[in-house]
């Protein structure tokens, strides 16, 4: 991923997409770059779906000697923050695609996402979970509104089963990747922050695994003052941002292991 330090703050996408053929989530069309724009945008048009978490001031501070506030995702409905991405990505399908449904796979933050908002919008939503998946995840899910389908023993024959259902009834299948939608959505957790916190030095966010948090709000904080330090955090055993970028394209298991840290 590359952020371009000007006032348009343009994010390329870190992922190389995959052809509709594929079943994959087509969005091609709204992949190219995202703007600070694209981001406010977002944040119109979900605001009336996810909450305006706060962001408050810890006790922390007195400890580390500065001041320390923390957003608190976990409010959301689903507890995660990945809603603030699928609804805005779910309220910009075509109306046509919100008649068929949607589809996921595997036992996720980004599937409970998916669940509880497709529901709220009146739009058909399938989850293919595993056999080996916790009773409780699955019931949570079907509570959140979706038709949930047990199918193999492993995260891949649930994958494998949705994308034949996708194929062969029209559902949009699902996958959390960097779409521009997606990171749109997330990006507005920038703008809150931005909003929340006076004289804002640095924010830090998680880094492991999928990058979408990370990289949609900077982008967001970086138009807004570009003198504000975006930290990313991953785990010393698993650096894969560090080695993408070292790299200068994202590793394999950065595209494939998308789901070590995020759920």
């Amino acid at each position: 991923m590359k952020i371009v330090s000007r006032n348009e703050e343009l994010l390329r996408d870190a992922l190389p997409r995959i052809p509709q053929s594929s079943s994959r989530s087509s969005l091609s069309s709204h992949n190219k770059l995202i703007r600070f724009e694209d981001i406010s945008a977002a944040a119109f048009k979900i605001q009336c779906g996810v909450q305006k978490t706060p962001c408050m001031y810890s006790r922390l501070s007195k400890q580390y000697g500065m001041d320390i506030y923390l957003k608190k995702e976990f409010l959301q409905y689903t507890g995660s923050v990945k809603e603030r991405g699928v609804l805005y990505l779910l309220t910009s399908l075509p109306q046509d695609q919100q008649r068929k449904g949607v589809i996921v796979a595997l036992d996720s933050n980004f599937s409970m996402a998916v669940a509880y908002h497709a529901s709220e919008l009146r739009i058909p939503v399938f989850v293919i979970m595993s056999t080996s998946t916790s009773p409780a995840r699955v019931k949570m899910c079907r509570e959140y509104g979706a038709m949930v389908i047990s199918y193999g023993t492993t995260a891949k024959d649930s994958q494998t089963h949705a994308r034949r259902l996708a194929q062969e009834n029209g559902y949009l299948y699902l996958e959390e990747e960097d779409s521009a939608l997606y990171l749109s959505g997330l990006g507005t957790v920038g703008l809150e922050v931005y909003e929340q916190v006076p004289k804002l030095d640095a924010v830090i966010f998680p880094a492991g695994g999928h990058c979408g948090l990370l990289a949609g709000s900077a982008a967001a904080l970086k138009h807004l003052n570009p003198h504000i330090s975006v930290i990313g955090v991953e785990s010393e055993s698993f650096p894969v941002l560090q080695q993408s970028l070292k790299a200068g394209h994202p590793t394999e298991d950065q595209a494939c292991s998308n789901h070590h840290f995020y759920g």
